[in-house]
């Protein structure tokens, strides 16, 4: 079991330092860079070649990749995202609002969507076949079918333009209260909760009929266990490992969804953050949050692991073996 938890630990790693160097690569690669955003026609008209090679020296810009890469990587890793190019701005300080904000927002999706995706796809598994369940389940194909800015614009016009009800666009700073944010977060999060209540659903009855249809269930059943206590105790936690094995993709559908949401409706997010580095071609606040993102995807996924360990017995015992 040790031995199989290092060895998770030391892929998660070298996948860790993949992604690093993929993300570092593809900012490379991005046509200008800070410095052409911040120097204006204007600026450039009036300064001479040697004067901008001497801003290029001064920002770092001049240096090869791979000693940029080795500084920023080395000190990502413990949690030093470095300063941004031209304000020299600690990176940490910048995107700590934002993140605490998108952390908020997608703790409200998760509360909402597992609880509501678990009640869903064990009614319709349960009573597959049936009426309540081929509705149900073209209802979560559609929901599921349906890109996320597709949804947050058609909640845009029916709530914020016809109904009136909510602001079509977000006005609350990057560093405001708990309560502030959760009053305008309720389109954002419905926004992304629809198409992975619809998802995780279905892959949760999925893993119920699987369940049910198995041999440790069917021998539950032969051992006089009532039907409640078979469904309660023994298949419905068996269930969830679909929804767990999948759990990594739901961390990153989230977190994209997120950048999405943000974008759409203006919440002062990590993803808007993002967004605004791009425009910037701050890259290393895009290399800070993308790194970041990475590694509570990474570990989400080792959670999920062992999880699966704890759940399904069949997996305690290969391990064990």
């Amino acid at each position: 079991m040790l031995m199989a938890l290092m060895r998770r630990l030391m892929l998660s790693f070298l996948i860790l330092f993949m992604v690093a160097v993929f993300v570092f690569a593809a900012t490379e690669v991005l046509p200008g860079d800070a410095l052409d955003v911040y120097l204006s026609s204007d600026d450039l008209a009036i300064m001479s070649e040697a004067d901008i090679e001497e801003m290029r020296q001064r920002f770092g810009l001049d240096r090869p990749a791979w000693v940029r890469f080795w500084e920023w990587f080395s000190g990502a890793i413990f949690g030093d995202l470095g300063k941004t190019l031209i304000d020299e701005n600690d990176i940490v300080d910048l995107i700590w609002h934002p993140l605490l904000n998108s952390i908020i927002l997608g703790a409200i999706i998760t509360a909402i969507t597992l609880p509501t995706a678990f009640l869903i796809g064990s009614i319709t598994g349960y009573n597959r076949g049936s009426r309540t369940d081929a509705a149900v389940s073209t209802l979560t194909i559609v929901g599921y079918s349906i890109p996320d800015f597709v949804i947050g614009n058609v909640l845009i016009i029916l709530f914020a333009v016809w109904l009136a009800l909510f602001p079509a666009v977000i006005f609350v700073f990057s560093n405001a209260s708990t309560s502030e944010l959760l009053a305008v977060s309720l389109l954002p999060a419905l926004t992304v909760i629809i198409g992975h209540v619809a998802h995780q659903s279905r892959l949760l009855r999925a893993g119920f009929i699987e369940t049910m249809n198995s041999e440790f269930v069917e021998r539950a059943r032969l051992s006089g266990l009532s039907e409640r206590r078979v469904v309660f105790r023994h298949a419905l936690p068996a269930s969830v490992i679909p929804m767990l094995n999948s759990l990594a993709l739901y961390v990153a559908g989230l977190l994209a969804g997120l950048v999405v949401v943000e974008r759409v409706f203006g919440y002062p997010g990590l993803g808007r953050e993002l967004i605004e580095a791009v425009a910037r071609r701050e890259v290393h606040v895009v290399q800070g949050i993308t790194f970041w993102s990475a590694s509570f995807i990474i570990f989400m996924n080792l959670l999920a692991d062992f999880a699966i360990i704890a759940l399904d017995p069949r997996v305690r015992s290969a391990k064990s073996a």
